[in-house]
């Protein structure tokens, strides 16, 4: 199993770096998921940062909030997390340059749109 984040159009940190191997992915069995929510832990073994993904529909039902399905579990070591950390930090950072900075805050969101 591999331990490298690759985006598309990004170049492969393995080809970057000498010495080092370059492996290869099969996409064939992968399945697509649409996640909004994401909970993050430190095990309790604390070699491995686990990532819980799923949806949270914001619908109000007469017992309250609707509850936020969790539907998948990605497992990975700290250097992986790290990887991935800087991979995504660099997706953001190309999207904000192309299109503006991206507010997480929900309510400063609806604010900064009047």
């Amino acid at each position: 199993m591999a331990d490298e984040v690759k985006t598309p159009d990004a170049p492969a940190t393995a080809a970057a770096q000498p010495n080092s191997v370059q492996v290869q992915v099969d996409v064939s069995k992968m399945e697509t998921l649409y996640a909004n929510f994401v909970r993050l832990s430190l095990s309790s073994s604390t070699e491995e940062v686990v990532m819980d993904v799923g949806l949270h529909t914001g619908i109000l039902t007469p017992g309250g909030m609707e509850p936020i399905q969790l539907t998948h579990r990605l497992v990975m070591n700290p250097f992986v997390a790290k990887r991935l950390l800087e991979s995504l930090k660099q997706i953001v950072s190309r999207h904000e340059q192309a299109f503006g900075a991206l507010e997480v805050d929900p309510q400063r969101r609806l604010r900064n749109r009047g």
